[in-house]
């Protein structure tokens, strides 16, 4: 089972044991988003560690709190299943943003015995990241899988060949099977807000996000840079 299934998972049950934490505000142009997390001090250094949790899903309003994880059992927001879905994804009906015009955090923590964030545990790591909003804007709802996380997404970069490359995996559901985690069905005019977390190194490269099945058109991100390290650039120019 990869590292980004394993973080995820401890993501999402530490979500609800967090301390107060200062509040941020981040006007996205069309919302506010309202993020308690902590503050970023490091970077993922392994493309296995790509994971897109899902912050808030539903109906723009306001202000969006993007503090802690959507980790409901099962999917509570409408009492019956839409009559129509659409499995396969295209600009007319879902688009996808990564916003890097203010800094997130992604947190992986850990808990103490009393089920609390252990303040002094070595092992918890506060990633920097951005935010990914993903629209449906069509008439229609969109499935977007079974988990806690986006569930058929994956990250790109660009070599200097001019393509392309594949460098996470999506999630499979096979992983899920008897998890009691929800189907995660984006109603119209709805969004999920989800964070990409961010390497560091002194390669610049454009990189954008996947949405979609292997076996279908995928629908893509804008265009992004990251900052990747030696090790990490040997695989990207290997194809």
């Amino acid at each position: 089972m990869r590292t980004g299934l394993m973080f995820s998972f401890i993501l999402l049950f530490s979500s609800c044991f967090r301390e107060p934490l200062p509040i941020h505000h981040f006007n996205t142009g069309g919302f506010m988003l309202e993020d308690t997390c902590r503050i970023a001090n490091e970077y993922i250094q392994s493309f296995e560690d790509d994971a897109f949790p899902i912050y808030y899903i539903g109906q723009i309003k306001d202000t969006i709190r993007i503090g802690s994880r959507y980790w409901l059992r099962r999917e509570k927001r409408f009492k019956e299943y839409p009559e129509h879905c659409i499995y396969k994804y295209s600009k007319s009906h879902i688009s996808v943003q990564v916003d890097t015009s203010f800094p997130v955090c992604m947190s992986l923590e850990y808990l103490n015995e009393e089920r609390l964030i252990d303040r002094y545990c070595d092992s918890n790591r506060y990633y920097h990241a951005s935010t990914v909003i993903i629209r449906n804007v069509s008439d229609t709802a969109v499935s977007l899988g079974i988990t806690f996380s986006v569930f058929q997404m994956h990250r790109e970069m660009l070599n200097s060949k001019g393509q392309w490359i594949k460098v996470s995996e999506k999630l499979c559901k096979d992983w899920f099977c008897a998890t009691g985690q929800p189907c995660i069905n984006l109603l119209p005019g709805e969004v999920i807000v989800s964070k990409v977390t961010h390497f560091a190194g002194k390669y610049a490269i454009p990189c954008r996000l996947s949405l979609g099945r292997s076996d279908i058109p995928q629908v893509y991100s804008n265009i992004f840079t990251e900052y990747i390290s030696d090790d990490l650039l040997r695989i990207v120019e290997a194809d």
